[in-house]
């Protein structure tokens, strides 16, 4: 019986049942020691770099890591540039591993990306102070002198709002329906007991009259400064949640606009802002997210069963036509916003993808429906001509539950726009960039890069306790610059080192119980592998070292 659903929390218990993976007798070891400078030299140095060279027994003879066959195609039909010749990088990296016991294969035919710079240097990078300055720059450049409100009040249900709601239940209970939202049938067939325990429509209509009586007759509209100094939300404790979360409503050429500026540690900025067309910015919530559709489609192949969005009734033909603009279009709306923040110099777009609008269906228990398209145009920055990796992780991870260590997630910009302009805003822990600390640092060849990967993969995915078999098809590889930083020294500073991320997908035959599933990720911007260019370190994305 093969089933795909459901699947993901079996695994991550799967995963805390057995830590980490062991690893072959004959693994690769590698210290970590790359969020320092001073592991790193200058090009043309004789001083070596911290790390030991890679894949070596202690006898120096090379390490066997059980692979049957192994074979690296590096076509050397033309270096585009000068430091893809340098680091002797292919246009067309392609390799076939697989283990002795076929359980593991991987596939690389993959195009190489290098950027077209002469050198690499190496940056200190801290964080961008999250300023009223910056705060009174970003509230100008999307809402020009249109009022915000104080979001907390504006999205009230109004006196009539709450009535339409509170007559619906009535009726329902009326006719018998005492199940409205499906929440009973849910529990049901999820095996729980006492399903009905799980929804009162009678407790549900007495809540609702509550809610009646304190509900205000029109929306509450107060001005308000956009900022994080509070005041706009005291509890009766004395508690104020918007020191760092302040929420504000913006009503501008005929759309409700909600605008978010949050903070906390390993987050220290936060500005969202999402259009809600004519309605409040309450529950249900509008989520956007980018789609892979071809991804939906081969995996739909492989695993016999429609991409939630088909199931929806959503296709990439009809999420074209509702985002009703191209996607050059939607992007140059985009640098419009880069522009007038001031980032355009610093920034560029480096993905534009089709993405999708969900909201939940309040009238079926865990339902979601799609309301909206467009597209998700991703900014990262670029330093002396060489980029930061758009990459789809955003850090800030623990090595474990009991970890007490305070961390940092990383730099993201996000626009998804339509037809109908802005629709979605996402700008995250912008950095501060630092002093230069290498010149021109000395790099690893994409051969000595490739054969890392190949093996570091292997061990890494090695542990097939709950799993058949595992297929990788590594279809785009790039060089670009990544923060990392060592939270047990400093979790608000670190480096922007140069790393080659490998891209595509991951077939996983998995089994539980006796029952395969066969999960599928094929997320574009998701590094299957990321290793430091400098010292061959593997990196953990999720953890930022």
């Amino acid at each position: 019986m093969r089933r795909t659903r459901g699947f993901a929390a079996i695994l991550c218990a799967a995963a805390v049942m057995t830590g980490c993976a062991s690893t072959p007798e004959q693994a690769i070891v590698r210290e970590k020691s790359g969020q320092s400078a001073d592991s790193y030299k200058e090009a043309g140095t004789e001083e070596p770099v911290t790390i030991a060279p890679s894949e070596v027994k202690p006898d120096g003879a090379e390490a066997d890591t059980g692979q049957e066959s192994a074979s690296v195609g590096l076509e050397k039909s033309g270096a585009s540039n000068a430091l893809a010749a340098r680091l002797q990088a292919p246009e067309k990296y392609e390799a076939q591993v697989q283990s002795e016991d076929g359980a593991f294969t991987l596939d690389c035919s993959a195009r190489v990306d290098v950027p077209a710079v002469d050198k690499i240097s190496i940056y200190k990078v801290g964080q961008m102070d999250f300023s009223q300055e910056w705060i009174d720059k970003v509230t100008e450049a999307f809402f020009g002198d249109a009022p915000v409100y104080n979001g907390y009040t504006y999205n009230e249900m109004t006196k009539d709002e709450v009535l339409e709601r509170l007559n619906q239940l009535k009726a329902w209970q009326a006719e018998g329906n005492t199940d409205p939202y499906g929440y009973i049938a849910v529990a049901r067939e999820s095996g729980i007991e006492n399903p009905e325990e799980f929804y009162d429509i009678q407790q549900d209509i007495d809540a609702w009259e509550q809610t009646y009586a304190e509900a205000p007759e029109t929306t509450e509209r107060t001005a308000v400064k956009p900022g994080l100094d509070g005041g706009f939300q005291v509890s009766e404790d004395g508690s104020d949640s918007s020191v760092n979360n302040f929420i504000g409503m913006v009503e501008m050429d005929g759309q409700n606009y909600r605008y978010q500026l949050k903070r906390y540690t390993s987050m220290p900025m936060i500005i969202d802002i999402t259009n809600y067309g004519n309605d409040k910015a309450r529950f249900p919530s509008r989520t956007w997210y980018a789609v892979d559709f071809a991804g939906g489609q081969e995996t739909a192949a492989l695993t016999g069963k429609p991409a939630s969005w088909e199931e929806l009734g959503m296709t990439e033909e009809k999420a074209e036509e509702t985002a009703g603009i191209t996607p050059e279009e939607a992007q140059k709306i985009a640098d419009g916003y880069m522009e007038k923040l001031g980032l355009s110099g610093d920034f560029s777009a480096k993905n534009v993808m089709l993405s999708l609008c969900t909201e939940m269906d309040e009238n079926i228990a865990g339902q979601s429906r799609y309301i909206d398209a467009g597209y998700q145009v991703d900014y990262t920055r670029d330093i002396d001509g060489f980029p930061v990796t758009d990459e789809m992780q955003m850090g800030g991870g623990l090595e474990s539950m009991e970890s007490t260590l305070e961390t940092w997630s990383y730099e993201k910009i996000q626009f998804t726009v339509n037809k109908d302009g802005i629709q979605h805003v996402e700008i995250n822990n912008l950095y501060e960039i630092g002093e230069q600390q290498v010149a021109n640092v000395e790099l690893m060849t994409f051969p000595e890069i490739a054969k890392i990967f190949e093996s570091m993969l292997q061990i890494q995915n090695s542990d097939m306790t709950y799993s058949k078999g595992k297929a990788f098809d590594i279809d785009h590889v790039t060089l670009g610059y990544m923060r990392v930083y060592d939270p047990g020294a400093d979790n608000v500073s670190g480096l922007l080192v140069p790393v080659w991320d490998f891209f595509g997908k991951m077939v996983d035959y998995a089994v539980y119980e006796d029952q395969e599933y066969t999960n599928v990720s094929a997320e574009p911007t998701f590094s299957r592998l990321t290793v430091n260019a400098a010292d061959g370190t593997v990196i953990n994305r999720e953890l930022g070292y």
